[in-house]
């Protein structure tokens, strides 16, 4: 198993919130991201329960000034020759420190969007489409700050049972051998709660499979209001820490309970 490649599990939140952004960054956040991906999501995901955020300039902005240098991310829309490059511009007008790049289809996307920001932000790109996988050699090779897997739109395009089939299949395996570079995967919450599988038997599987980073799941804010995040966010990491220092015998019992309870959800497979 590739080894972490930070001192922690690294852990990304989705805010707009100032108050939200203060209280995390306290807790040991590790960045906040600002979401503007919102083109043709819609549909994309249409009968799946997902999250579409619809944040701004002005929120970028805003989020900003609550923020330490170095911790402020912006996710685009996907490549388009139209609008990437003025998101870009935008995004970095606003003062992202990161870019990410949502549903890669081509090596020349990620490479033109990696020329659009010229050296001005941290590159950062989402794993979830099937014609990313068939060149994830390539993009493994581009100079970027960090790749994500996108379970939720991996499993629709690959029209898997649920989102995490990935992770079971070989596919994040085959990914994390292209990558020298942090490589995550969504998303986690505080280890006890989830659904409809709990989060620690996810973090189990991050932590043998070389997963660096996560993006909280969007039950982590509903959590809150009965934990707090620094509880939460050193439950994740301590749950993470745990998983690493296993037996090989340990990793195999966990990974065949992982499983069985992937291939049992079948009462909602839409569900994400």
């Amino acid at each position: 198993m590739k080894q972490n490649l930070h001192d922690h599990f690294q852990l990304f939140l989705f805010s707009t919130d100032p108050a939200i952004v203060r209280t995390a960054i306290a807790a040991g956040v590790d960045g906040i991201i600002v979401d503007w991906e919102n083109q043709g999501k819609k549909l994309r995901q249409e009968n799946f329960d997902t999250q579409i955020n619809y944040d701004t300039y002005e929120d970028l902005c805003r989020v900003r000034e609550v923020t330490p240098a170095g911790k402020l991310i912006c996710r685009i829309n996907g490549f388009s020759p139209e609008y990437t490059y003025e998101e870009v511009e935008l995004a970095l007008r606003a003062g992202a420190d990161e870019i990410f790049l949502p549903m890669v289809r081509t090596v020349a996307e990620a490479r033109d969007t990696l020329q659009m920001i010229g050296g001005r932000a941290g590159f950062n790109i989402l794993i979830e489409t099937t014609s990313a996988l068939d060149c994830v050699t390539e993009l493994g090779k581009l100079p970027l700050r960090r790749a994500y897997i996108g379970l939720n739109d991996l499993h629709i395009q690959q029209n898997s049972r649920n989102i995490f089939v990935p992770l079971m299949n070989g596919t994040v395996t085959d990914i994390r051998r292209q990558f020298e570079i942090p490589l995550g995967a969504g998303g986690v919450t505080y280890p006890p709660n989830g659904m409809p599988i709990a989060s620690k038997y996810l973090i189990n599987e991050y932590a043998r499979l070389g997963i660096d980073f996560s993006f909280l799941r969007r039950t982590f804010i509903k959590d809150y209001a009965n934990h707090s995040m620094e509880h939460m966010v050193h439950h994740i990491r301590k749950a993470y820490d745990e998983a690493r220092r296993r037996s090989n015998e340990e990793v195999s019992a966990d990974f065949h309970a992982f499983r069985e309870q992937v291939e049992s959800w079948t009462t909602n497979p839409h569900h994400a």
